[in-house]
């Protein structure tokens, strides 16, 4: 009862009647032992509750041959979903969760459909060992859980690892892809080896992973790597560790993920060059893990694409500048019915 919402709410007005010290003084004192003695619990409440009080996301599961997918739903306001209002699913990063994009989707419209999935794997998604995670092996699980929600037309964003499965899903499938958002894919390295990172040699060189911490010390460098404003990220030692408790269970999934991501590597060239829905390419101009020169290189290949260089901003770009990722995304998903096939320019923000 002590952790849960209605035992916290007690203890709360028993402190406040019994020392006589105002409400929010309890409720300081409360959160204070939490953070000190029960850090695990203010992590399990965030990720329970974070979702719908930041962005008014409600979290939701479907199984779908085997596997138990997680994701939010924000259903459109004042709109039909799926006829006047537009789908928009959102992938997350390697490593990462459907919480990375709360932040961002605070600041979207309310008339747009919203789903964010969690990967296999990755957040509340279970996961099947040796059941194929390669980018071709993602894109199938991907299309059996949109066919089982009953969603054939969409907006796809995705980040990083989601990037990368969203651009074989809009190769695989181009009819049900209305509009592609790639943020920081992991190809630059793939298009010219010059541009791989050390960051990304250390997460495919089969040595010590920089996103698998094993400490906090190497959490917090970790995010030295992936985020361009880390020092006000961070969280204190003792939160650091819980939100490692949280992850260290999955590391055996997430290192499956990458044998089989780097067993069959797809020909980045040929598939973004055959890419035929339109897609903006968005990156961050400070990235330590997909080199930001490869913006430049992707948004050529991608014949109808356009290219947003986020300034202030390192890879994990919906965390480091949500609301400027929100405004990109907005303006690009806006305007598809209006786009022309016409050449579109880089833009600098």
């Amino acid at each position: 009862l002590f952790i849960s919402p209605a035992g916290i709410a007690m203890l709360l007005w028993c402190v406040s009647c019994v020392s006589c010290v105002s409400f929010p003084c309890a409720v300081t004192a409360i959160l204070a032992v939490l953070y000190w003695y029960y850090p695990g619990v203010i992590v399990q409440w965030y990720k329970k509750y974070s979702g719908y009080l930041i962005a008014g996301l409600y979290r939701k599961q479907l199984t779908v041959n085997g596997i138990t997918y997680a994701y939010y739903e924000r259903l459109p306001v004042g709109r039909v979903k799926g006829e006047d209002a537009p789908a928009v699913l959102f992938l997350h990063g390697f490593t990462a969760d459907k919480m990375m994009w709360t932040m961002t989707i605070r600041h979207l419209p309310k008339e747009w459909w919203i789903i964010v999935l969690d990967l296999p794997g990755h957040g509340d998604t279970s996961f099947v060992q040796n059941a194929g995670y390669c980018a071709s092996g993602m894109v199938t699980k991907l299309n059996e859980f949109l066919e089982a929600f009953g969603l054939h037309h969409l907006h796809i964003v995705g980040t990083s690892l989601g990037a990368l499965v969203a651009a074989n899903f809009a190769y695989q499938y181009p009819t049900k892809v209305m509009s592609l958002s790639l943020l920081c894919p992991p190809v630059a390295h793939r298009l010219s080896e010059d541009l791989a990172t050390e960051a990304m040699k250390s997460i495919e060189g089969g040595g010590r992973n920089i996103l698998l911490p094993t400490d906090v010390d190497e959490l917090h460098s970790m995010m030295n790597v992936a985020f361009y404003h880390a020092n006000r990220l961070k969280f204190h030692r003792r939160m650091s560790a819980a939100l490692l408790d949280e992850q260290l269970p999955k590391y055996d999934y997430f290192k499956e993920i990458i044998r089989d991501l780097l067993k069959s590597q797809e020909d980045v060239k040929a598939l973004t060059e055959n890419i035929t829905t339109k897609t903006l390419v968005v990156w961050g101009e400070h990235d330590k893990i997909c080199h930001p020169s490869g913006a430049a290189l992707l948004h050529k290949l991608i014949k109808n694409s356009e290219l947003v260089m986020v300034k202030n901003c390192g890879h994990a770009i919906p965390v480091d500048r949500p609301r400027k990722t929100a405004i990109i995304l907005k303006k690009f998903i806006s305007q598809i019915k209006s786009l022309s096939n016409s050449d579109l320019s880089p833009e600098v923000i």
